[in-house]
């Protein structure tokens, strides 16, 4: 950016910017000043030096190349007559003129180009450096999430009130699911022990069973380890069961798959 500044190719924020910081920071200023002789440096270092006598020469070859015809007419500021003159093409040529500038402006275009794709290489540089630290920062953004919401969890789970409720499998099915239930906020969680992959299609329901009739509880819906469900008031037993995906309104007994009493 500081050489693209120094160039004139930094667009106005990014002007902007560098002034900023050149105003803050030494070093900024130091790098710009830096630059700057570089680049002074460069241009003395591929200049080509003029002849000493070029001038003299130029107007010799002029003045040998020209042809006086015409009617006289005062010579501007003098009163003097002199006749037209009609330029004609001699021993000088104007093409190494234009051949020099020619060349000077492709030096100069050509040491352009090499900077500013110097300054895009860097410029694209910077952005993948930026890029990672984004992908960092949204990873660690989503480490603390986690994080505060384990926490939030092991509070919730280590609450007055809190009861712990196993469940079994019943019917010769295997599976063990522990139930974290607080009678005062009402709040349920359910970390799953050992309870086999649901097959597709379908999903585990967690329900709350209150004077015998069952209550939905929540879907254990990518339930690894230990999540939360719906809350829940009252309670005699927890139990789950393999439902349709989505979950049902009513369990399909056929596929109890694990049971627990809350009085133990």
């Amino acid at each position: 950016m500081i050489e693209s500044y120094v160039l004139g190719l930094a667009t106005p924020e990014e002007r902007a910017e560098v002034e900023k910081y050149r105003a803050r920071y030494p070093e900024i200023e130091a790098a710009i000043q830096k630059c700057e002789a570089n680049l002074e440096a460069y241009c003395f270092d591929h200049a080509k030096p003029l002849e000493i006598n070029m001038w003299d020469n130029l107007k010799r070859r002029f003045a040998e190349s020209t042809d006086v015809t015409g009617v006289g007419h005062p010579y501007p500021g003098t009163g003097t007559l002199v006749h037209d003159r009609k330029l004609v093409r001699g021993a000088f040529s104007w093409g190494r003129v234009a051949a020099a500038a020619v060349f000077l402006l492709l030096v100069s275009v050509a040491g352009n180009v090499l900077l500013y794709q110097r300054y895009h290489r860097l410029k694209d540089d910077y952005a993948a450096v930026i890029h990672r630290n984004d992908l960092l920062l949204a990873g660690n953004n989503a480490i603390r999430d986690t994080i505060s919401m384990v926490y939030s969890h092991v509070r919730s789970v280590a609450a007055p009130g809190t009861r712990k409720i196993l469940l079994k499998g019943v019917g010769g099915k295997e599976g063990e699911v522990t139930i974290y239930w607080n009678d005062d906020s009402h709040d349920v969680f359910v970390y799953t022990q050992h309870l086999p992959p649901a097959p597709k299609g379908k999903q585990f329901q967690l329900w709350a069973l209150v004077d015998g009739k069952p209550v939905d509880a929540g879907m254990l819906d990518n339930c690894l380890g230990f999540c939360r469900l719906k809350p829940v008031e009252h309670a005699d037993a927890f139990a789950i069961t393999l439902e349709k995906e989505g979950g049902s309104p009513t369990p399909d007994l056929t596929q109890l798959y694990v049971m627990g009493n809350v009085a133990g």
